[in-house]
């Protein structure tokens, strides 16, 4: 019998040489143990180093840990932009999380057999195809979609990623629960939309259905000017080859709101004031193309302020969005127009936290990400703990 005063630890096996079977607890630094029993050949606690030198596993190696029914203890985390990756990289090697990193923009893996990584985190951007990685967004749906049918626990996984990809499907949740939304009409053909224009609003906007950091946005003071873009733009579709034209919204005092949670925490809010572009990406060094037809519009520039008294309405329907999404990590944005009404019109998971945000607000954004996923990589381990538990006939992990 194996007990231990640590929630956290996870009971691992192997046959020894002999036959026999042996056992292994894996523990948070400073966690006690007793054991009755012996180890066979092969085993070790795991927090000593194996002769090989990993302290990743119970085992002399990965195989043999595998071989006793565990899998890859590692956090995966799916990515495409790594520039975007850095803080949380920091922060979970300061917390000492094992991660292995996985770039969608060059991988493979089988359909029918995945990976048993505990823990998936997705941080795949929609924007991807703008860096010239549009296949790591396909990669990612299917992928996203065999762990999750295999048991695996993804954080940010196919459902919500499938709404984050699509702004048509955000449009639809969002008028699903009630909740105002700009105007929208769909079209994949330039003709086909003008069956619509009499009956549409202007001024509007024309966006990808798969967009991201303001791409192939379009404003659209007149009916004229849609016209002309029909007839005279060469590269009005993006890569989907789908266009949202979209009712323009007037703030009522020329910013945005957006919202961030963490597992349906409400962390901060910013405000958002545009200067002549759609992109309104929070990280430093991005590309801000104009979105103005003429010289006076200004250059583009966008402006980031704490919103530290947003109205717990909007915090309450916003969070509302979240979880019908099933999204567990990411924000939404919304428009206060001129007529005092909220239109909510972006549901966006990659969040980068601005340092002057997380100063002004208060909140250390990056931790609170990171508690999360240490608590839902514990919680997996937990249940592998468990199963191989069951396996080992009747061996007991107390705590």
């Amino acid at each position: 019998m194996v007990t231990t005063t640590d929630r956290n630890a996870v009971l691992v096996t192997e046959a020894s040489s002999g036959g026999g079977l042996g056992l292994a607890v894996r523990g948070s630094a400073g966690s006690t143990f007793s054991t009755q029993g012996t180890f066979g050949a092969g085993e070790r606690a795991i927090g000593q180093p194996s002769r090989n030198g990993s302290p990743d596993y119970g085992f002399d190696s990965e195989a043999a840990w595998k071989r006793a029914g565990g899998g890859d203890e590692r956090i995966a985390v799916l990515y495409e932009n790594r520039q975007w990756m850095e803080g949380l990289f920091r922060e979970l090697d300061f917390r000492g999380l094992p991660y292995h990193e996985i770039n969608l923009d060059d991988a493979a893996f089988l359909l029918d057999a995945p990976d048993d990584y505990p823990l998936v985190i997705n941080r795949v951007s929609p924007s991807s195809y703008l860096r010239g990685h549009g296949s790591a967004i396909r990669l990612a749906t299917g992928w996203l979609e065999t762990l999750e049918r295999s048991g695996k626990r993804v954080i940010n996984g196919a459902a919500s990623f499938k709404v984050e990809t699509s702004k048509m499907a955000q449009h639809l949740l969002i008028r699903s629960l009630g909740l105002r939304a700009p105007k929208t009409a769909v079209f994949n053909n330039r003709g086909a939309v003008r069956s619509l224009v009499h009956r549409f609003p202007f001024p509007a906007i024309l966006k990808p259905d798969t967009g991201g950091s303001g791409a192939y946005v379009r404003y659209v003071p007149s009916r004229e000017y849609l016209e002309y873009l029909l007839r005279n733009e060469d590269e009005l579709f993006g890569p989907d080859h789908v266009l949202l034209l979209q009712e323009f919204i007037t703030p009522a005092d020329g910013t945005i709101v957006r919202t961030e949670f963490v597992d349906g925490e409400f962390l901060f809010a910013l405000r958002v004031r545009p200067v002549n572009t759609f992109n309104l990406c929070p990280a430093d060094g991005c590309e801000r193309p104009p979105a103005g037809q003429s010289e006076g519009d200004g250059e583009p520039a966008v402006d980031f302020e704490h919103y530290s008294d947003i109205p717990a309405a909007a915090v309450a329907e916003a969070r509302e969005i979240v979880r019908t999404a099933r999204l567990d990590v990411g924000g939404v944005e919304y428009i206060e127009s001129s007529d005092g009404h909220r239109y909510f019109y972006d549901i966006n998971a990659p969040s980068v936290y601005r340092p002057d945000i997380v100063e002004a607000s208060g909140v250390d954004a990056m931790t609170k990400f990171v508690d999360f996923i240490d608590r839902e990589y514990r919680k997996e381990q937990r249940k592998r703990a468990e199963c191989l538990g069951a396996v080992c006939s009747g061996l007991r992990l107390a705590g």
